[in-house]
């Protein structure tokens, strides 16, 4: 599972030159963003679901870097939206077949958290590249329907896939990370098979503090030591 992400730049130039960097060499050019994205953008360190984040989306003759809200909607009366896929079912839900063929996205990240139960209760990890480096998820979005004078948004989720081993001990499932050919030809045409656990090297996992815990919390503060740096994380 995937609910709680961080993007922690505060220049969206500094965003879309390494999206450039990475995808650019293999084909995805150019990379711009929508007309609102310098006002919405900001650093994110505690990202929940319903709530806006960027999104890489292919166009005719470029991709397009937009924000959407995380979490499409939900298919039933009192169902919450979703906000993950799993990647091994997406062609067998109806709710997600149709967008794995037409509409497929790239959500760029800097980390994610997942949590650990601990004799002092669950301690929030951080999971992101060494070299704080962006990661990719593995996206699909839906439109939403235009309704009086507010902007149409896009709302995404994030396909997950089994873990690798250092997710093993934390939890069963993990979002599926793109490298930059794999981002490339799952922006360009459906494929299962850039759908996997991430390489065992890719990411560490960093014990933070409680505060990300709450939604409500979106500070770099988020990222700080937990009270007990003790804790033996993969015994």
């Amino acid at each position: 599972m995937c609910g709680r992400m961080t993007l922690t730049s505060s220049d969206l130039g500094q965003v879309l030159g390494e999206l450039q960097e990475a995808l650019g060499s293999v084909g995805v050019r150019p990379i711009l963003a929508d007309d609102d994205a310098p006002s919405l953008f900001r650093p994110r360190y505690n990202v929940a679901p319903t709530q806006l984040h960027p999104v890489l989306r292919r166009l005719r003759d470029h991709a397009n870097l937009g924000f959407a809200s995380w979490g499409v909607l939900a298919r039933g009366p009192g169902k919450p939206p979703a906000i993950n896929a799993r990647a091994e079912t997406v062609l067998e839900r109806p709710a997600f077949k149709d967008a794995f063929t037409t509409r497929r996205c790239v959500v760029p990240a800097d980390g994610f958290f997942e949590w650990k139960a601990g004799p002092d209760g669950r301690q929030p990890l951080w999971f992101h590249r060494p070299d704080g480096k962006l990661i990719l998820l593995a996206g699909l979005f839906e439109q939403d329907i235009a309704t009086g004078n507010e902007p149409v948004r896009a709302r995404f989720v994030v396909l997950t896939t089994s873990p690798n081993a250092l997710m093993a001990p934390v939890h069963d499932r993990m979002p599926a990370l793109l490298s930059p050919s794999e981002a490339a030809e799952w922006l360009a045409k459906p494929t299962v098979k850039v759908l996997h656990p991430a390489p065992d090297e890719l990411l560490v996992a960093t014990p933070v503090s409680t505060r990300v815990n709450s939604a409500r919390h979106d500070d770099p503060a988020c990222l700080g030591p937990p009270r007990c740096v003790q804790m033996r994380l993969f015994e």
